[in-house]
């Protein structure tokens, strides 16, 4: 499996809508890695704790959750890609 590389745009399908982001950190949480994604300031998307997004530039199935907010600013969304 092949993970964001950091400062690297990405893609995101959310909702059958591809959004570029752009990786900010990526760590492994055990089970999983981790992955904060700065979004345009413009995007004003929201999400709710479980909700999934597709990466297709990770591979063909792959799949992030909707982590959390890590801070007050709602354009950087942490995600979870499960191992």
């Amino acid at each position: 499996m092949k993970l964001p590389v950091v400062n690297e745009p990405v893609s995101l399908v959310i909702k059958g809508k591809a959004h570029k982001v752009t990786c900010t950190d990526v760590f492994d949480g055990g089970f999983g890695y981790y992955f904060d994604a700065q979004f345009p300031k413009r995007s004003r998307l929201t999400f709710r704790v479980g909700e999934r997004c597709a990466l297709p530039e990770l591979g063909e199935r792959c799949l992030a959750d909707f982590v959390s907010y890590p801070t007050n600013d709602s354009s950087k969304v942490r995600f979870l890609i499960s191992k």
